[in-house]
């Protein structure tokens, strides 16, 4: 996976995701979404065939970066309990 940032301000942060899943970037939405001051996340796919998405996450208050970080803290935090549990079960 290869990760370009296209444009960053405060506010709002957008990234080229090229290689990755659609699975991994809506798994970042739904976690970014439940971050406060959050108020949009989202993903498009420029073209399936390159497998190559813009990744967008804006706030409506405080720092666009400690709220990607926050949201790729959380998902790391949330993977490494699924882990833990469906390891348990075998």
């Amino acid at each position: 996976m290869e990760i370009d940032v296209l444009e960053k301000t405060e506010n709002s942060i957008k990234l080229r995701v090229r290689g990755g899943s659609q699975s991994v970037l809506n798994l970042l939405k739904e976690e970014a979404d439940s971050v406060d001051g959050v108020s949009f996340a989202g993903f498009i796919i420029e073209h399936p065939l390159e497998k190559s998405s813009v990744f967008v996450i804006r706030t409506s208050s405080g720092s666009a970066e400690k709220a990607l970080k926050k949201t790729l803290d959380k998902t790391q935090d949330d993977l490494k309990a699924a882990e833990k549990q469906i390891l348990g079960i075998f």
